[in-house]
């Protein structure tokens, strides 16, 4: 955070009351909308994986192939998922881009019409199986639900920038069950300031939106991950090791991601609707042949924490998904970067510890656990990719419920800051706002 700024002074106490309460509603809308969201992306990617399964049971019995019908759902989906955006550019990818360029005062809030174009994209891009997240569409519609609430009430124009940030905050607590990150998130990501007052707004926001969502949507934690093995002095080094290395990935996938958009830009004489077509053809025989590299990634995030792994399908996983994500995000549809890159952090996390224990057993020196360096690794690769640690840290302990991985995450969160400050790799969300300047 750049700066501690007051923004409580002269204010009276019925303004104050008066913003809290339009946060307060604002945020219980965001619970009905992103838990709606959730929800239906939840439905509608079971019921895609089931189909695809089915098919493969009956090929052969219909004329065409399977892999052919389920290319053409996604394919179909991701194009009209793209004319969507077409009709209001602002909707395009992750979203959170252009809500922190409405914080740096370089862009508009999103209208109105963003939101259903938000919703209902998402639903169809990333429930076809392209590697998004469903992250980046809930944060920028609560966005858009704060500004219109802020629009609605007339609020000062300084009580919107509050209003904005705290409810785009409540997005994401929403999309992950986190109520902390989303506060984190707000402060540390979005506004990148704080204020006593600034803080009350995000509470009410993120309080109010947590208990309509957990009220109708449930509580149960993201991921169900077991007893971990306690650290020995001699994990820490490691933990070290795999975070210098980490973040020397996890740098280079950020540029993958701008590299993939430079590539589809580069293609002129290809609309961004075909182009996002093509692509989606690709992905969605990828969800035919291997169901388990498509998705926005928590369902193969939660088989690492399960030890459901084994050492060459989940490298030839990582692989594969360093692309996947990247090549997903350069349709434009609506989707998000943060589950494909917990997933990324996760697994690397685990080959890491594949790789070490048998070394480790030869001489002696006890084992890693794969499933606590499978959550540090969430976190770091977060944090390097994102920068913003405490969001990264807040995240990896709410979805996962352990507390007993702090000292781990801290020594990660700060070489993945460092690390990537040398190597001059931007935030991609820095980087993302500055190719649409």
């Amino acid at each position: 955070m750049n700066r501690i700024q007051s923004e409580d002074s002269g204010e009276l106490p019925l303004d104050t009351l008066r913003v809290l309460v339009v946060a307060a509603v604002a945020g219980a809308l965001v619970g009905i909308v992103g838990g709606a969201f959730r929800a239906a992306l939840n439905f509608i990617t079971g019921h895609f994986l089931s189909f695809s399964a089915y098919l493969h049971r009956i090929d052969g019995e219909w004329f065409v192939p399977g892999f052919i019908v389920i290319g053409l759902i996604t394919s179909i989906c991701v194009g009209i998922a793209r004319m969507m955006v077409k009709l209001e550019p602002t909707t395009i990818g992750s979203g959170i881009q252009h809500v922190e360029a409405v914080m740096h005062g370089v862009a508009k809030p999103s209208p109105f019409r963003a939101l259903p174009i938000k919703f209902f994209g998402g639903l169809l891009s990333i429930g076809s199986g392209m590697a998004l997240g469903r992250e980046g569409p809930t944060v920028q519609m609560a966005a858009i639900i704060g500004s219109e609430c802020g629009k609605l009430t007339r609020l000062k124009v300084v009580e919107q920038s509050l209003l904005y940030t705290a409810v785009a905050g409540a997005g994401l607590s929403v999309a992950f069950n986190a109520p902390l990150s989303g506060i984190a998130f707000s402060f540390e990501e979005i506004s990148k300031k704080i204020s006593i007052k600034r803080l009350m707004v995000s509470f009410a926001a993120v309080t109010s939106g947590m208990i309509v969502f957990r009220s109708y949507f449930g509580n149960s934690t993201e991921f169900v991950v077991g007893d971990l093995l306690p650290d020995s002095s001699i994990s820490l080094y490691f933990y070290i090791i795999f975070s210098v290395l980490l973040s020397f990935l996890a740098t280079l996938y950020s540029r993958t991601i701008i590299g993939a958009l430079n590539i589809s830009d580069a293609f002129t004489a290809i609309s961004p609707v075909n182009k996002a077509t093509i692509i989606g053809f690709g992905v969605g025989t990828l969800a035919y042949f291997y169901p388990k590299l498509v998705g926005g990634g928590d369902l193969q995030v939660q088989s690492l924490l399960s030890e459901e792994y084994f050492l060459l399908p989940l490298m030839l996983l990582m692989i594969g998904r360093f692309f996947l994500g990247p090549i997903s995000y350069s349709t434009g549809v609506p989707g998000g970067i943060f589950s494909p890159i917990l997933l990324m952090g996760s697994g690397i996390g685990v080959l890491f510890v594949l790789a070490i224990n048998p070394l480790l057993s030869h001489m002696a020196l006890g084992q890693l656990d794969p499933i606590s360096f499978a959550l540090v690794g969430m976190a770091a690769f977060f944090t390097v990719v994102v920068r913003a640690p405490l969001t990264g840290i807040l995240l990896a302990i709410e979805m996962s419920g352990k507390v007993g991985l702090m000292i781990p995450l801290l020594i990660a969160s700060v070489i993945c800051t460092i690390i990537p400050v040398l190597l001059k790799q931007e935030p991609i969300y820095d980087a993302l706002r500055d190719r649409t300047a």
